[in-house]
């Protein structure tokens, strides 16, 4: 499914601007803690595979001053999905009434008002103190409910 790192677009972060929403564009939102880790690479699977006219952002709820870890990057471009550098973007009640669905990783409780009913939430774990094997079972793990999600998603 995946092209050779030559082959792959840019896709995932940085298609759309931070913090923005397109208008009339299906959205998923990723939502971790500190969107630098698995969201950034839920949002990078996402915009790899997802239809045509959908598209997924990130957020964390303690975004600010963050830093995207260098190992999604390693992580992503190991399966041809290339992670643009940008900065951690902090999650907006805009972004989540937008949203056609929330995807949060163990933090919706401290997400602005709006996600719940239109929520999901995966428990995967975050990188700190993981091994590289840990990691890349974090990122096939990512795969497959990324691709879980788009199978349901409406047509």
């Amino acid at each position: 499914m995946a092209a050779s790192q030559a082959d792959a677009p840019a896709v995932g972060i940085g298609l759309i601007p931070c913090g923005r929403i397109a208008t009339g564009v299906p959205t998923v939102l990723f939502v971790c803690v500190e969107n630098s880790f698995r969201s950034i690479m839920a949002e990078a699977l996402f915009n790899a595979h997802a239809p045509p006219g959908w598209r997924g952002i990130s957020a964390g709820v303690d975004a600010e001053g963050k830093q995207i870890n260098p190992v999604a990057h390693t992580l992503m471009d190991e399966i041809g999905v290339r992670v643009r550098k940008r900065k951690p973007d902090q999650v907006t009640p805009e972004m989540i009434s937008k949203a056609w669905r929330v995807v949060t990783f163990g933090c919706l409780d401290r997400c602005p008002v709006g996600a719940a009913g239109k929520n999901e939430d995966w428990p995967v774990p975050g990188s700190p103190g993981k091994t590289e094997s840990e990691l890349w079972g974090i990122r096939l793990d990512l795969e497959k409910r990324v691709f879980d999600l788009i199978r349901r998603l409406p047509e």
